[in-house]
C-alpha cells in the first residue's frame, strides 16, 4: 500500500515539473522577443534620426528653397539685362516724329544756311553742325532766316544755293517740299557706309521724268561736291558718260559708273510723286523700302 502511494507522488512531481519547466521556456521565449523587439525599435529611430540629419532640418531647407529662388530671379535679370544692352547696341535710335516727311528717320538735324550763296558754304554749313555719325538715315532739315524768323527751305531754294543746272521744267515739277539727308552704316561694305540724299516731291511725273533725262548730263557736276562724291584719275570724260538702266528694289532706276565700274550716282522714281538721288547702293534700297512703308500706313 506504502509502495503505491510513493509511485503516486513520484508521478505527481514529475507532472509539476513539466509545467514549471514550460513555463520557464515560455517566459525566457518572451522575453526574448521583448528584446528582440526594443533593439528594432531603437535601431529604426536611430536610423530616422541619421535620415533627419542627412535630409536637414526645416529651417534649412526653407534657406535652401529661397536661396535657389533668388539665384534663379537673379539670373534672369542679368540675362535680361544683357540682352537689353545688346539691343541698344545694335537697334538705331528711336524713330523721329518730330516733322512729317516722305520717310520715317532715326535722327534729325536743323542746319541754318541763311548766309550760304553756293554749295562750298552749304557745305561748310552742313559740315559745323553734322558731326556726329548716326546709324541708317539722319534728315538735314536746311533753315533760313526770314524777318528774324527760321523756315524750311524749298526745293528751288536748295537748287538755287547749289547753282544746279536742272532744266527749268524739272523745276516746275517740284514742289516746295523735299529732304536732304544722310545714311550711314558701319556694318556695311566701306563703299556703301555712308552716302548723302535727295527726296524730292513730285507734281508732274511725265514733265520731271523727260527732265532728268535731260538733267544727266550735268547732274554729276552739281551734286558730286555736296555728295562727297570721289571721282578717280581713271574717270576722264565722266561728265560726258551715258547713264544705266538696273533693277533696284523692283525699280527702273538709272546709276552713272565711274571708271572703274564703282556707282557715282543713282536717280529713281520710286513712284510718280516721289523722286530719290543717292550715290549709295544700300542707302538706295533703305530709302526705297521706307518710302514704301511709309505710303502704306493708313493716314
Amino acid at each position: 500500500m506504502q509502495d503505491n502511494n510513493l509511485q503516486q507522488n513520484e508521478k505527481d512531481i514529475k507532472v509539476l515539473r513539466t509545467y514549471t519547466s514550460d513555463m520557464v521556456d515560455a517566459i525566457r521565449t518572451d522575453e526574448a522577443s521583448v528584446i528582440k523587439i526594443a533593439l528594432a525599435e531603437k535601431e529604426k529611430r536611430e536610423q530616422e534620426e541619421l535620415f533627419k540629419k542627412a535630409e536637414g532640418t526645416n529651417v534649412s531647407k526653407i534657406l535652401l528653397i529661397i536661396g535657389g529662388v533668388i539665384f534663379i530671379v537673379a539670373a534672369i535679370i542679368g540675362s535680361y539685362y544683357l540682352i537689353q544692352k545688346k539691343k541698344e547696341r545694335e537697334t538705331p535710335a528711336p524713330i523721329s516724329t518730330g516733322v512729317q516727311t516722305f520717310i520715317t528717320y532715326n535722327a534729325d538735324s536743323y542746319i541754318d544756311v541763311t548766309n550760304a550763296t553756293n554749295v562750298v558754304e552749304l557745305l561748310n554749313a552742313i559740315k559745323q553742325q553734322e558731326n556726329a555719325s548716326t546709324r541708317l538715315i539722319k534728315a538735314l532739315f536746311l533753315t533760313k532766316k526770314v524777318n528774324g524768323v527760321s523756315e524750311m527751305i524749298t526745293a528751288k531754294d536748295f537748287l538755287s544755293i547749289i547753282d544746279s543746272t536742272a532744266p527749268g521744267a524739272l523745276t516746275r515739277s517740284l514742289p516746295d517740299k523735299f529732304l536732304f539727308g544722310k545714311y550711314s552704316n558701319p556694318t556695311t561694305n566701306e563703299n556703301d557706309k555712308s552716302a548723302m540724299f535727295l527726296i524730292f516731291e513730285i507734281s508732274d511725273y511725265n514733265q520731271a521724268y523727260a527732265s532728268m533725262l535731260e538733267w544727266e548730263k550735268t547732274m554729276l557736276k552739281d551734286l558730286f561736291v555736296l555728295f562727297d562724291t570721289k571721282i578717280s584719275e581713271t574717270d576722264n570724260g565722266i561728265f560726258e558718260k551715258p547713264w544705266k538702266d538696273i533693277i533696284i528694289n523692283n525699280k527702273d532706276t538709272r546709276v552713272l559708273y565711274g571708271g572703274n565700274g564703282e556707282v557715282l550716282l543713282y536717280y529713281v522714281f520710286v513712284n510718280k510723286n516721289t523722286l530719290v538721288i543717292t550715290s549709295g547702293t544700300e542707302a538706295l534700297k533703305e530709302l526705297i523700302s521706307r518710302i514704301i512703308v511709309k505710303n502704306a500706313q493708313p493716314l
